[in-house]
């Protein structure tokens, strides 16, 4: 960022012009480190993207898939404890793979 060059002639100017040129000579160096930031093309801002977590999601379909299944069960109308499931599942799955 700020060659080695650059230092060496600061750190030259202040012990030849001694201590009273400090200020200016550690403004100069502060100037060209800013105007080499400047040029620097903006970092891209990171992709951050919180999803949040599965867990609440994947146990709430289990207690619905239970719950779903017996009263399916009860009733003695076991497809619709399959369709509930399949349903489940496309859920889940629709909010892993989520964009």
């Amino acid at each position: 960022m700020v060659e080695r060059k650059d230092v060496e002639a600061a750190l030259a100017a202040r012990h030849e012009l001694g201590r009273a040129y400090e200020p200016e000579i550690v403004d100069s160096m502060l100037e060209k480190i800013e105007k080499r930031l400047a040029e620097r093309p903006p970092a891209p801002a990171p992709e951050y993207r919180h999803r949040g977590s599965f867990t609440p999601l994947a146990l709430g379909s289990i207690g619905a898939g239970v719950g779903a299944t017996a009263i399916a069960t009860i009733h003695h109308q076991g497809w619709v404890a399959v369709i509930a499931w399949i349903a489940i599942v496309l859920v889940n799955f629709a909010v892993a793979f989520r964009r």
